[in-house]
């Protein structure tokens, strides 16, 4: 895990038929790399939902971060969401 903080503001998510245990999250991350296994906050309304990295795409656009979740949390990962790694 790495030490810091970081912050992933969602531009996209992808699904995929042939990976249905994931959601493809992509975005700007700023401060700190993140890596598989390090857990996450993801801001929704006033609540908050913490969950692990599950994976990182390593063929995402420059400048971009492509990180794999739980598919499950579909619902709440939208353009915009907030996604927060405390160091």
């Amino acid at each position: 895990m790495t030490d810091g903080n970081s912050q992933l503001i969602v531009e996209r998510v992808d699904y995929l038929p042939s990976r249905p245990d994931w959601i493809f999250v992509t975005g700007t991350l700023s401060g700190e790399p993140v890596s598989v296994g390090d857990e996450v906050s993801i801001r929704h309304g006033d609540q908050a939902t913490r969950t692990t990295i599950k994976s990182i795409e390593i063929h995402t656009r420059p400048g971009k971060t492509t990180i794999l979740l739980d598919a499950e949390l579909r619902s709440i990962v939208t353009s915009g969401t907030v996604i927060n790694r405390q160091g």
